[in-house]
């Protein structure tokens, strides 16, 4: 690949992650079924022609925006948890992708907006399926590693424990954004521990 060819696909990169962007928030702010091809086209000030350049239609926009969404929150997980070992890096990685800040909260209410849209949409059920099962494959590699060091119990079963890791997360999150109750950093910290209590050996 040339310089040239390099630099279009460059281009064309910012440019899809600049849309996500756009209707990322646009979804967060107005739901999955007002965030039109024209809706985010007036994010971005811009025409739906552009947006066709990009993407083929508004399924394969969302789509990117559902990966997208899953992609920042491992990129953000990853990062709080650098080298940091053992449950207290489980701790780190759930507190880390909660709805603390503007953009975790606008990515949580676009994500739950795809939840909700995915109820009679194949499409993306399978979707989700493929994050969670990622996700969830994740989660289990970490308790693997800690199953080994000893830390946590040998006799636990890491498919449950990767999915209740999870399900404790996602009631942690909706409750903050759907219900929504307001929880101090320290309640979280107390609510995370609780749950990694009943892991160890």
């Amino acid at each position: 690949m040339n310089m040239s060819q390099s630099q279009k696909v460059d281009k064309q990169a910012e440019w899809r992650l600049k849309v996500a962007t756009a209707a990322l928030e646009l979804i967060s702010r107005k739901g999955l079924k007002n965030a039109s091809l024209r809706a985010i086209a007036l994010e971005l000030d811009c025409t739906t022609g552009v947006l066709t350049h990009y993407f083929r239609n508004k399924d394969e926009l969302l789509l990117f925006v559902l990966d997208t969404i899953m992609a920042r929150l491992s990129e953000i997980m990853v990062k709080q948890a650098g080298d940091i070992k053992g449950l207290q890096r489980l701790k780190v990685m759930m507190l880390a992708i909660l709805p603390i800040t503007s953009e975790l909260t606008t990515i949580w209410k676009a994500w739950l907006a795809f939840i909700g849209a995915a109820v009679g949409d194949i499409q993306l059920i399978d979707e989700h399926k493929r994050h969670y099962a990622n996700f969830k494959g994740f989660i289990r590699q970490e308790l693997a590693e800690l199953q080994v060091t000893g830390e946590i119990s040998s006799k636990l079963n890491l498919d449950f424990e990767a999915a209740a890791w999870i399900a404790t997360f996602d009631g942690i999150g909706v409750n903050m954004i759907a219900a929504p109750q307001p929880y101090s950093i320290e309640e979280l910290d107390t609510l995370v521990s609780r749950y990694l209590k009943t892991l160890k050996s």
